[in-house]
């Protein structure tokens, strides 16, 4: 799996979203993965998602699914070290992947 920078935004006055940074996959979809704050002042990456209550519990919905941890963890590797400011590409390989 291949996947290259394409674009970045900041929101310094937002109080939920700080960051956008857009990634193309395999030069085929393009994914927006933000920088939220959390409640103890700390920042993580993660995708947009939404939540919604049914039957009284409150369940959160993520809009994109990674099928291996190993690629999820290669992506907020590559994020939190601000490799795309670099405009360098990264790539995994298959091999990489246990399975």
């Amino acid at each position: 799996m291949n996947f290259k920078f394409v674009s970045h935004e900041s929101f310094p006055d937002d109080q939920y979203v700080k960051e956008i940074v857009y990634l193309s996959f395999e030069d085929k979809y393009r994914v927006a993965f933000v920088r939220k704050p959390t409640k103890t002042g700390g920042l993580f990456w993660g995708t947009i998602s939404t939540s919604a209550i049914k039957e009284g519990i409150k369940d959160y919905y993520g809009s994109f699914v990674l099928d291996s941890a190993f690629l999820l963890k290669d992506i907020q590797t590559f994020l939190n070290a601000r490799n795309w400011e670099d405009k360098k590409s990264y790539s995994t390989s298959v091999t990489d992947v246990p399975f």
